[in-house]
């Protein structure tokens, strides 16, 4: 029979899995306490939450909300990060902290809304553009068919100028 404890902890969990846009799981058995820390905190100045928890118990939370296939995610010891804003912030912040640190921190996958990750597929996330950089080329894209048709009117206009200019000289020398 479960305890009050892990009655609650499942109830954190199941509500923390149904508020996270995404989450990451991760191996963290190389990790120092000090490696830890420092990944803890970097997560959390994005907001970013990352708990060591129990597989069982997140099973059961998963199931409870209908998130199924979540057991193929937790190998071993794991820790999760929960992401609530964009999708790409959890992968890209990971990526990040492993490639500044270099500490072997493996990604075991992910669960974006009911969709199961590989680790593969969220370093794929993480190395795609950020929404801003997306809304910025998809404007310069827009922008340059206009830029290109006020060139072109802008040079025809000029050649007109050029042959009224040049005629009207032409009248003045007569």
């Amino acid at each position: 029979m479960p305890t009050e404890q892990k009655i609650e902890q499942v109830e954190d969990i199941r509500d923390r899995l149904s508020r996270a846009s995404i989450i990451v799981t991760t191996g963290y058995e190389s990790l120092t306490s000090s490696d830890m820390n420092a990944l803890r905190k970097s997560l959390r100045q994005q907001g970013i939450e990352y708990k060591v928890i129990k597989n069982t118990l997140v099973l059961r939370a998963a199931e409870e909300i209908g998130k199924h296939g979540i057991d193929s995610i937790l190998n071993g010891p794991t820790g999760i990060a929960f992401g609530y804003d964009d999708v790409t912030s959890v992968p890209k912040a990971i990526n990040d902290f492993i490639s500044s640190t270099r500490i072997p921190l493996v990604i075991h996958g992910g669960l974006m809304g009911s969709e199961i990750l590989t680790g593969n597929q969220v370093v794929e996330i993480a190395n795609l553009p950020s929404k801003e950089e997306l809304v910025a080329k998809l404007l310069g894209q827009m922008k340059a068919p206009i830029t290109g048709l006020v060139g072109t009117l802008n040079s025809i206009l000029t050649g007109i100028a050029v042959v009224l200019q040049r005629r009207v000289e032409q009248m003045n020398d007569n």
